[in-house]
C-alpha cells in the first residue's frame, strides 16, 4: 500500500506540463507568440486529460470467503495533486 504523503505528490510530468502550460500563457496570450499559445493549449489539454483518467486502481484485499462471510465494498474520493475532483453525473 503506498504511503499516505506519496499520494499526494507531483509527478515529474506534471510539474512539466504546468511549467510548459504558465511559460505558453505567458509567451502566447501575453507575449503574442502562436506557437506558445499552442503549447499552452496542447499542455492545458494533457493535464485535462491525466486529471479525467484518474490513478490506476490499487489492490486492497484480497482472500477467500467462507459461506456466511460477508464484506464491503466502498471507495475513496477521486483526488488530484490533494485536491478533491468535480464529480460527473451520469
Amino acid at each position: 500500500m503506498a504511503r499516505a504523503g506519496a499520494r499526494d505528490r507531483v509527478t515529474r510530468s506534471d510539474r512539466v506540463l504546468q511549467m510548459l502550460q504558465r511559460n505558453g500563457v505567458r509567451r502566447g496570450v501575453v507575449g503574442g507568440s502562436n506557437r506558445w499559445l499552442w503549447v499552452a493549449v496542447a499542455s492545458w489539454g494533457l493535464r485535462r486529460l491525466r486529471r479525467s483518467v484518474g490513478s490506476a486502481p490499487e489492490l486492497v484485499y484480497r482472500g477467500e470467503l467462507r459461506p456466511g462471510q460477508t464484506f464491503r465494498i466502498d471507495h475513496l474520493p477521486e483526488t488530484y495533486g490533494g485536491r478533491r475532483l468535480r464529480v460527473r453525473r451520469r
